[in-house]
């Protein structure tokens, strides 16, 4: 067993009384991630709405609790999964939590079983299938780790909880709160950002700290929307190009949690705030929360992909979806990537794949269009 150095680091602002506890690997380490970025739920801790305030402030208290979890299994060593056979059918097992938080919970549906009278867990069942497809038609990936790992998520997980969650081991839904958040098991791309946290994991393994960390959550975006347009045969230029749409309460302005055709225009609300996310590095965020503003750079390397989808046009995870797999998976990217290192390595990738032609052309172009260099130096002018 490997003994790894980490450290715990509680952020506090001084606009906020909600400190989030952050525990930071030393080295390049799985990290616990959530589909609802902090700033979000930092904006309903603080609010003077007693109500939404509790809300945020519950589901936060939970999330440091899992990250936590989250760190010691990877310094202690997570139990193995045991039933993992390569195979070209997925290995599904539903469980629920019964509003507890005690992880798997009581299981509800397996892979043979026939469909619940519980819709929540037929939508989970159903996007864990969708992720599983996705991978091994697109890509001949054998489920999350490439080895057949079977797929196990929890649903109705605590009491309010808006939140969705893959812990290294598993993936988490909460039922979200009714009136800001609803069920996290209805947008598809969820799902699958989730679950590509786990691809990450297994491949790159990229930090998940400033351009890296933003990086790791644009793959989780990229493949989550890849995944939503795959279950939907829908090409380029008829996606919607937004994460989590259909997660909004009905009172909420906005359409989701992010867009990657406009970042920053996913959601303006008095109770939410307004998207921070920026679409070039004319706008990159720097900050000390949210391990370096993962959830919120994030949206330049997410625009660029969206670029070169847009560019080639026809299913984007033909090409576009293509090229980034073959980064991810490729063993040459540092866990510690700037943004910059990833462009070129795309850069890279569709001229061994494609040639020199559209595809090449389509990247080079997306990175200038975003800011990001691809040619020359080394990215260490550009913010960290």
């Amino acid at each position: 067993m490997i003994f790894r150095p980490f450290s715990v680091i509680i952020v506090a602002s001084s606009d906020s009384p909600v400190a989030t506890c952050h525990i930071a690997a030393m080295d390049a380490t799985p990290t616990f991630c959530t589909i609802i970025p902090p700033h979000v739920l930092d904006k309903m801790a603080t609010s003077e709405d007693r109500a939404l305030s509790d809300l945020g402030r519950r589901t936060l208290e939970r999330d440091a609790y899992e990250r936590t979890h989250r760190r010691l299994t990877t310094v202690i060593g997570a139990p193995s999964i045991a039933g993992a056979i390569v195979s070209d059918q997925p290995k599904r097992t539903i469980f629920d939590a019964k509003h507890q938080t005690a992880l798997p919970g009581r299981k509800c549906r397996g892979e043979a079983d026939k469909d619940s009278k519980d819709q929540t867990v037929n939508r989970a069942h159903a996007g864990l299938g969708a992720t599983f497809e996705l991978y091994l038609k697109a890509y001949g990936r054998h489920s999350i780790d490439d080895q057949g790992l079977p797929l196990n998520a929890t649903v109705h997980y605590s009491q309010g909880y808006n939140n969705a969650f893959w812990n290294g081991e598993q993936m988490v839904f909460g039922d979200g709160d009714g009136e800001i958040f609803l069920d996290f098991t209805l947008p598809i791309d969820v799902i699958g950002h989730e679950l590509t946290h786990g691809v990450t994991q297994y491949t790159a393994n990229l930090t998940y700290f400033g351009q890296s960390g933003a990086l790791n959550e644009s793959m989780s975006d990229v493949f989550g929307s890849l995944i939503k347009q795959y279950s939907l045969q829908q090409t380029a230029d008829t996606a919607d190009w937004l994460i989590g749409a259909g997660l909004l309460g009905p009172n909420i302005h906005g359409d989701a949690l992010r867009s990657m055709r406009a970042p920053g225009t996913a959601y303006d609300d008095p109770q939410l705030g307004k998207d921070p996310q920026p679409g070039s590095m004319d706008q990159y965020v720097t900050t000390g929360r949210d391990n370096g503003g993962v959830h919120i750079n994030s949206g330049i390397p997410n625009h660029a992909f969206y670029l070169v989808a847009e560019s080639l046009g026809g299913y984007a995870w033909e090409k576009a979806g293509q090229i980034w797999y073959d980064v991810l998976t490729g063993g040459e990217i540092s866990t510690k990537a700037t943004f910059a290192e990833f462009a070129r390595l795309t850069v890279s990738a569709a001229q061994a794949r494609f040639g020199e032609g559209e595809a090449h052309q389509a990247v080079l172009k997306a990175w200038s269009q975003v800011g990001v260099p691809t040619s020359t130096g080394n990215g260490a002018d550009l913010p960290r």
